[in-house]
């Protein structure tokens, strides 16, 4: 009997002995390890088109539970998760926060400042980097509408930086470029001129050095405007319904097409809105997207050889399958 109740106080002994080398273990105090997280475990995204998000690891490395007493937001940043009220030792949980894009340009560091029972580190700083690119011109792209051959119709347009005049050349004879002086408010404009020199739609891309590209559209007329000045197939090959066109002169002479001849798989009538001002282009057939070719449709009169309106078909082959009749 008694050697029973040495061998039981022996292993009380023993327990005891491991709980307390247990707790000695684990009597590192508690302490707050932080990790910005990428790829495969980025956070949710945004509603807000403006909006970054960033999502960080928070995790207890310490011996002792860590709480967590709250996060001070930075100025566009705040937090949008949960955090729990402490972390367990060897325990780790997310933190999402968004911030609204800056204004400017550039880099822009913001810093939350999360509260913590680490004694080592109270207050951890969290640096969110939000990076914007430069703005490019303003407006981003350039309609000019339709002018008359031989006028000229100008355009400006606000750069985020100077620019030199060697630092962009004119892609087309119809399209130049001036630099005005800088304005009060230290922005930077150039001026764009476009003065057609035949009909027909006008498309071209200016660079603008450092400062990026900008497409500009114009359409160029004379005796008739084409509305729309060009034709757009549909996406869909084979797909019918093509857009009719509104020919309007714009001069003395009365308005008369003889003779109209299409790209093939496309087939039309010309028919009078008003008689010597204004004609309807009715047109059928399928044409198929994804020309590796130009096409068009060219429009003549009764007294020569040259037409007097081009409307190119955009996405038209040369080898479409052959129009309805008319």
């Amino acid at each position: 009997m008694g050697r029973r109740r040495v061998h039981y106080t022996e292993r009380v002994v023993i327990a005891a002995l491991a709980v307390i080398a247990i707790a000695c273990g684990r009597s590192d105090p508690a302490h707050l390890k932080v990790s910005a997280l990428t790829d495969g475990a980025a956070p949710p995204p945004s509603a807000r088109a403006d909006a970054v998000r960033v999502r960080y690891q928070l995790r207890n490395v310490g011996g002792r539970p860590l709480g967590i007493d709250g996060i001070a937001p930075a100025c566009g940043c705040r937090p949008d998760s949960r955090l729990p009220e402490s972390l367990a030792p060897g325990a780790s949980t997310f933190l999402d926060v968004e911030c609204r894009a800056p204004g400017g340009a550039g880099e822009t560091i913001r810093e939350l400042r999360l509260r913590t029972t680490d004694p080592l580190h109270p207050e951890t700083t969290l640096r969110v980097a939000l990076n914007r690119p430069s703005p490019g011109p303003a407006p981003a792209a350039l309609y000019f509408g339709y002018v008359q051959v031989g006028e000229s119709v100008t355009r400006d347009v606000v750069l985020p930086v100077a620019v030199t005049a060697e630092s962009f050349v004119s892609p087309l004879p119809e399209l130049a470029v001036e630099i005005l002086p800088a304005r009060t408010d230290g922005t930077h404009v150039i001026r764009v001129r476009f003065t057609p020199r035949a009909s027909g739609i006008v498309r071209a891309v200016l660079a603008l050095g450092a400062v990026g590209t900008l497409p500009v559209t114009a359409v160029g007329y004379d005796r008739v405007m084409a509305f729309p000045a060009e034709v757009v197939l549909p996406e869909t090959s084979g797909a019918s319904g093509l857009p009719a066109v509104a020919l309007v002169g714009v001069d003395a002479t009365p308005l008369a097409i003889a003779r109209v001849d299409y790209p093939p798989g496309i087939s039309g009538e010309v028919r009078a809105v008003t008689p010597g001002r204004q004609l309807r282009l009715v047109l059928r057939g399928r044409g198929t997207p994804g020309a590796a070719s130009p096409a068009a449709i060219r429009l003549y009169g009764a007294s020569g050889s040259d037409p007097i309106l081009t409307i190119p078909v955009v996405g038209a082959t040369t080898d479409a399958a052959p129009a309805p009749p008319a």
